[in-house]
């Protein structure tokens, strides 16, 4: 009989054995997925130069249908590589006629930038051009909080990033961009659109017009603007922890919580890391503006979240939007 309790008991410890190493490497294997995911959706930093790399629309060779007759194809690193298959009536834009054309405009106006570039799979483009000019710059109410003005660029080849330019601020003190509220977005005509050609070589010229009305008018257009962050900087937070949850629960921004993270706390050491941060002048105390940046960093924290950029901004325009209605 003991023989036998003995050897029932080896089988669970083997069938127990077997089963740990079976959820072993199911999370490995999840694990190695994910980092797969996020490799494929990292933003690599580049250059001008090379984002200007030589692109043109060719016939498919191979037998298929009209949707993908065609093929997108450029040399990168002096390799040939396909970037996108499309039909007959996609225009190719190349990014020599959008991002060098940024850079044009900003020179011409006398406005002192700097400029990021990444790229997505050499497929997804994206500029982040920040005003240096301290006539655009702000700094929150009694802290030491400054923000600069910039405009976001985005452009493919592959037709998920859709081209656009989009103003917002640049906030030094965790380098992530925020959005501007929608109503003075759509007020002084603070984002571009273009889908074919000629409506993108339109827009930019609406830029270089835009650019010289927000100059012109710069004291109206940032006032609007930073008029709404104060807003939330007005407003003082006695359970942080509670505020942030409501925000995510409104803008549907899922919430994990299990033993190796938890979303909330994660929000709230960011916000903690900056109310404890002397030299910004916060002084101990979390208010709205801290709730929202604290949320936006989660948002923007490439470990954490693999969705584009322009996916991201829409996101964190449903954070602000809401906390400025439900402040």
């Amino acid at each position: 009989m003991s023989q036998r309790r003995e050897a029932e008991a080896e089988l669970r410890r083997e069938a127990t054995a077997k089963r740990i190493e079976e959820n072993r490497l199911k999370r490995e294997a999840r694990e190695a997925e994910i980092q797969a995911r996020r490799n494929a959706g990292t933003q690599q930093p580049t250059t001008l130069t090379d984002l200007c790399f030589p692109v043109e629309l060719i016939d498919n060779p191979n037998k298929t249908n009209q949707e993908y007759s065609k093929i997108v194809t450029g040399i990168v690193d002096g390799e040939e590589i396909d970037l996108n298959y499309c039909s007959p009536r996609y225009e190719l834009v190349p990014n020599e006629m959008i991002f060098p054309k940024v850079e044009e405009i900003f020179k011409q106006q006398g406005i002192e930038f700097t400029v990021e570039y990444t790229h997505t799979q050499n497929a997804r483009f994206y500029g982040r051009f920040t005003i240096e000019d301290d006539r655009f710059n702000h700094k929150m109410k009694d802290t030491n909080d400054v923000i600069k003005f910039i405009w976001n660029f985005q452009h493919s080849y592959n037709g998920l990033t859709k081209y656009k330019g989009v103003a917002g601020f640049y906030r030094l003190v965790c380098e992530n961009g925020l959005v501007v509220p929608v109503k003075e977005m759509k007020e002084f005509n603070l984002v571009l659109e273009g889908k074919h050609t000629s409506s993108i070589l339109r827009s930019l010229d609406q830029f270089q017009q835009i650019l010289v009305n927000v100059t012109g008018d710069l004291g109206k257009v940032k006032t609007a603007i930073t008029d709404q962050y104060e807003k939330l900087g007005g407003v003082w937070v006695k359970k942080p922890e509670d505020r942030i949850k409501e925000v995510l629960t409104a803008s549907k921004i899922a919430m994990v919580d299990n033993s190796n993270f938890n979303t909330v706390n994660d929000i709230s050491k960011r916000i903690e890391k900056e109310v404890r941060d002397a030299s910004l002048g916060y002084n101990g105390r979390v208010n709205d503006w801290l709730i929202y940046n604290g949320i936006n960093q989660y948002i923007n924290d490439d470990s954490l979240n693999i969705a584009a950029p322009e996916k991201r901004r829409e996101t964190d325009s449903k954070v602000l939007e809401y906390m400025l209605e439900y402040s």
